[in-house]
């Protein structure tokens, strides 16, 4: 059975300056997982912390999408988030970037033919994020004015958290969505998932047709849940049971802020609509990009993100985009 429980306790943990300039700092953290099952080479938790030297105007914790690729761009936008004056928080998601598994590929483990596996990161990840938000808690860097930025694989964490906790004051979706039996069967990124579909491996996924509409009746049941653990409990699919969908009745919707992409391919429109409206349709902005194209101009998502934590004054707005010079080590 799949389940988010686990009991922290404060970590032995090493951090060091990576960065510094005039406004802020960035440091790197790292301490021992807290997840009982994590496989080799994901057992460190790694966050990069954004630290503004002063006139801090609240928090914010961005998780990144599935692979590499995207998380450079994220770390770029915390150096200027932190340049304004919000301090910014970036945990590194076990099984991307430099916490892959041994042997594995960065972001495949989430969609891995093997179930248990699969449904392991997603475990994993979530406890990991819990860890790292009361590990700052502990630490007085969790400021009252905050919000969770989730992209993609980090948009669906997002709302498996909000159901979890109500430590985040505001949640902003960036091109995600939900239901995993369709994206599993027609999203381009994962191809190389029903590649191996067609080699054959075990479980009650067989093909396509039965594959979906087991999915289809299994969302119906969704709705007679009346709490997280109900739904964990149950027989559904253990797909369904890291689907975002499945958690979205017991997120609180004025809490949502749903930013869809246009043009986006990674993500079937009605995967997008569906997580939406099981949302509560909370409130909504279609951008006119790509699912990774909106990523170089991410100045645009900062400018947002200032304004929706009220820290949208001139003078932040202006060290937004100010060239920062950084120190030497």
């Amino acid at each position: 059975m799949i389940s988010f429980d686990f009991d922290f306790s404060m970590p032995e943990y090493t951090s060091g300056y990576i960065l510094k300039s005039k406004n802020f700092r960035v440091s790197f953290i790292k301490f021992p997982t807290q997840y009982k099952f994590a496989e080799k080479g994901t057992e460190v938790v790694e966050t990069y912390l954004f630290e503004p030297k002063k006139d801090i105007a609240g928090s914010l914790m961005i998780l990144h999408g599935l692979g590499t690729s995207n998380i450079p761009f994220l770390l770029w936008m915390g150096t200027h988030l932190a340049n304004a004056g919000v301090r910014t928080i970036v945990p590194i998601l076990p099984g991307n970037f430099t916490r892959v598994a041994d042997k594995s590929v960065s972001g495949k483990d989430y969609f891995s033919t093997d179930v248990e596996r699969a449904t392991r990161f997603w475990e994993h990840a979530v406890v990991d994020t819990l860890s790292v938000l009361n590990f700052a808690k502990n630490l007085n860097l969790w400021h009252e004015n905050n919000c969770l930025l989730g992209f993609c694989l980090g948009g669906m964490l997002s709302v498996i958290l909000n159901s979890l906790t109500d430590d985040f004051k505001k949640t902003i979706l960036m091109t995600t969505g939900g239901d995993v039996g369709t994206l599993i069967w027609y999203s381009p990124t994962l191809a190389f998932m029903r590649r191996e579909m067609k080699k054959g491996f075990g479980g009650d996924i067989i093909h396509k047709e039965e594959f979906l509409e087991r999915f289809k009746k299994d969302i119906e049941k969704l709705k007679k849940f009346e709490n997280v653990k109900q739904m964990q409990q149950s027989d559904i699919h253990p797909f369904l049971k890291i689907d975002p969908i499945a958690y979205a009745k017991f997120v609180k919707t004025e809490r949502i802020i749903f930013i869809e992409a246009l043009f986006d391919k990674a993500l079937p429109k009605s995967t997008r609509k569906m997580l939406w409206e099981m949302l509560g349709k909370p409130r909504r902005h279609v951008i006119f990009s790509g699912h990774v194209t909106w990523l170089p101009f991410q100045y645009f998502l900062a400018r947002f993100i200032l304004k929706e934590m009220d820290a949208n004054e001139f003078r932040r707005q202006a060290r937004l985009m100010e060239k920062i010079k950084f120190e030497e080590k």
